[in-house]
């Protein structure tokens, strides 16, 4: 018998994973789903938590009352967390009061869900809370942690989940879903998918609001003001940078992709670049740095996200991010 779809577009091992779980009842009560941002992390936990309690007769039906309130983000027995916007701090407080939530019995579902986003925004004392539930998990609690990274984690929670590490979709998986689920024109299908870089959330969101592209450009931008400054320059752009944190983790994930399009450049690969439509910039940038010193700037911008996510000091750490660069 065919697997029930479930509405996830691609991560198919993921959700073959998560199903056989379910389906011969081997459920953990914690997993840890991470990847790059917008990737789908938040999606899969939602389609786990319809298919955990679809009262249907292939989970996840669409059609039960379970599943029609999940979807909406409805459902009283299914509850989020996270940081009262994207890159500011989920507190300690926020924790306790999942903790009160998840000791309750499920009001009407088979398993209560709890999906803690971005949880790389989590501080010390909030990890060391959710620490305290994991090692003393509730009956019918199934607990699902996201996060960029689960290096920005403490070990110890790391340890007691199950890890699924979400890896970009296929270029073509994100332009067909485009175009065949959102009905986007094959060109913009095309160009939104290529520079999604394998991101399905990202593209969908650049689908339905310009504003995504225009972040993006200005992301661009902003790295290549800092390449063109002299250290006085690029210390001056740290300054303002650093004022808005939240900004600040989407601003080096972009440029993360922007120095993986370098060094593949650099190195002769025949892979295509995610910023196609900077393929000139990076070229120049390819022929003027060595590999070894692009392949510097990537590490230490992949280095500089993960300090952000560990609270410490911003200015000082895009600082040192500047000297890196070439």
């Amino acid at each position: 018998m065919n697997e029930p779809r479930w509405p996830v577009i691609g991560h198919e091992w993921a959700v073959e994973h998560l199903s056989r779980a379910i389906q011969h009842g081997r459920m953990r009560h914690a997993y840890l789903f991470t990847g790059p941002s917008q990737i789908g992390k938040t999606t899969l936990a939602r389609a786990f938590a319809m298919t955990l309690n679809c009262t249907g007769d292939q989970p996840p039906c669409g059609e039960c009352r379970a599943c029609k309130l999940i979807a909406k983000d409805g459902h009283p027995d299914i509850t989020y967390i996270e940081a009262e916007q994207e890159g500011g701090t989920l507190k300690i407080d926020q924790v306790r009061g999942l903790q009160q939530v998840v000791a309750l019995r499920p009001y009407e579902a088979r398993y209560r869900v709890a999906i803690l986003k971005r949880f790389h925004e989590a501080n010390p004392n909030a990890q060391d809370a959710l620490l305290k539930t994991l090692e003393e998990p509730s009956p019918n609690t199934v607990l699902i942690v996201t996060a960029n990274s689960a290096d920005s984690l403490l070990a110890t929670i790391v340890s007691r989940c199950q890890p699924l590490r979400l890896r970009p979709l296929p270029i073509d998986t994100v332009r067909q879903a485009l175009e065949w689920q959102y009905d986007a024109p094959q060109d913009i299908a095309k160009t939104l998918a290529q520079i999604s870089g394998g991101r399905i959330g990202w593209a969908i969101r650049a689908l339905e609001d310009t504003a995504a592209l225009d972040r993006r450009i200005a992301a661009l931008d902003t790295l290549n003001e800092a390449l063109q400054g002299n250290r006085r320059d690029r210390f001056k752009l740290a300054e303002q940078l650093a004022k808005d944190k939240g900004e600040l983790f989407y601003l080096l994930e972009v440029w993360i992709g922007y120095w993986r399009d370098a060094l593949l450049c650099a190195t002769g690969s025949k892979v295509p670049v995610t910023n196609y439509d900077r393929r000139a910039t990076i070229e120049e940038l390819a022929h003027h740095a060595a590999p070894d010193q692009i392949e510097a700037a990537l590490l230490a911008t992949r280095r500089t996200l993960d300090y952000l996510a560990k609270n410490v000091n911003t200015r000082l750490a895009l600082e040192t991010l500047m000297l890196d660069y070439p």
